[in-house]
């Protein structure tokens, strides 16, 4: 059994990566309830301004955050409904649709609260910094993409393992 350690020793909680990736997504997510959106109403203007316009759809944004259509849907339905996306008929699809940003949707992504936090200490940096975050943080997150295999081993994702029964 290990001990914890004491306040102020060198292996104390502001050391530990877990923790520190704890605390940033706990603040990720806390700023991202703004402007009368939601964290995954942001992600998904995010995607539709930077993804290209054959990737503009629900199931590309479903595909990027790699979660299921239907949530992604109820996600984009409320951003046309607020105005902030506007859907036309994708031409390649007979019954698909492409999203574009309003104007509305552009002028609140001027004021994303995850770039107006994260960008000054980011741009503070040095290249080099910037780089090996981008690297370290790619790799972390393919990792926790692919899943992870569980005790009895089963491949396990979002909490589910692959027969479909919730993780332990």
């Amino acid at each position: 059994m290990s001990e914890s350690p004491e306040e102020g020793d060198a292996g104390s909680a502001d050391e530990d990566p877990v923790t520190l990736l704890d605390q940033l997504s706990r603040l990720v997510y806390g700023i991202s309830f703004a402007d009368g959106l939601f964290p995954a109403q942001w992600v998904a203007l995010r995607y539709f301004h930077d993804a290209p316009e054959p990737a503009r759809t629900l199931t590309a944004l479903a595909r990027f955050q790699k979660i299921h259509l239907a949530p992604v849907s109820r996600t984009v339905s409320t951003l046309v409904d607020k105005g902030l996306l506007a859907r036309r008929p994708h031409p390649g699809f007979k019954r698909g649709w492409l999203f574009d940003l309003t104007e509305e949707g552009l002028s609140l992504l001027g004021r994303d609260p995850l770039r107006q936090s994260l960008e000054p200490p980011i741009a503070a940096m040095a290249k080099t910094e910037r780089a090996m975050l981008c690297r370290l943080t790619k790799r972390i997150i393919a990792h926790m993409q692919a899943g992870t295999e569980s005790e009895d081993g089963g491949r396990e994702e979002s909490g589910h393992k692959t027969d479909g029964t919730p993780a332990a």
